[in-house]
């Protein structure tokens, strides 16, 4: 049985976070902040608290109450017990914050799929980027620490020490691929910032299609007509 939940991105702009499962595979189609929920509790000077955040993030309503998504380091901060994964995959329409940004909040073991210019721009919000939450390419471990090196005590592990490279799928534009009993084939198209990208998606009950955000007029406008005349003809 194939089914849709939505978690966000109904009657609102952006804040997507869809989850996709068929047979056994389950796949999240972005995952990304609403911004209408986020400015009814936080501003650029009152943000979340990091040792607190995914319990601050689910009381608010901004994340799901999900087993098995979430960074197991800040849970284990929490006291939550470990956690097994639940989640197959993530696929990011664009890098834009309303369909992107709580892919820091993910466990550091689900792969993260993602268009190469999209790969390009999490890279740089993640490098040069500010604020709390930016772990996009990287997982970086927090709250972790080990022996000092002169055996007395502890030292919180730091710097590059803590990076962990996230599993991550940086795909070739009408390639088609495999995620447990789904099959995809990303297709770019027309937005506001490069790699934005609309997902057909191969179920075991039929074919969806995922556009993200896209526009007709841009200077990719013929991508984004080549994705419909190719739905269209796959009769999604």
């Amino acid at each position: 049985m194939v089914s849709l939940t939505f978690y966000g991105g109904v009657n609102e702009i952006g804040g997507n976070k869809i989850l996709l499962e068929d047979d056994g595979t389950r796949i999240f189609l972005d995952f990304g902040m609403s911004f209408s929920q986020s400015g009814k509790y936080f501003s650029e000077f009152l943000q979340p608290r990091k040792c607190n955040c995914i319990i601050d993030f689910q009381v608010t309503g901004l994340l799901p109450k999900l087993e098995g998504v979430y960074r197991q380091d800040y849970l284990n901060y929490l006291g939550y017990a470990e956690e097994e994964k639940s989640i197959d995959a993530v696929l990011i329409s664009h890098a834009h914050m309303d369909h992107a940004a709580y892919i820091h909040h993910l466990r550091k073991d689900i792969p993260i799929h993602m268009s190469p210019k999209t790969h390009a721009i999490m890279k740089t919000l993640e490098e040069t980027g500010s604020g709390t939450f930016k772990d996009f390419i990287h997982h970086t471990e927090t709250f972790k620490i080990r022996p000092k090196k002169s055996g007395t005590g502890y030292t919180k592990i730091k710097g590059e020490d803590a990076k962990n490279r996230r599993p991550l799928k940086v795909f070739e534009y009408g390639k088609k691929y495999s995620i447990g009993s789904v099959e995809v084939v990303p297709y770019e198209v027309d937005h506001s910032l490069p790699g934005a990208t609309a997902y057909l998606i191969h179920t075991t009950e039929g074919t969806i299609l995922y556009t993200g955000d896209f526009r007709f007029h841009g200077y990719l406008n013929e991508a984004t007509e080549r994705m419909v005349e190719t739905a269209e003809e796959l009769k999604t």
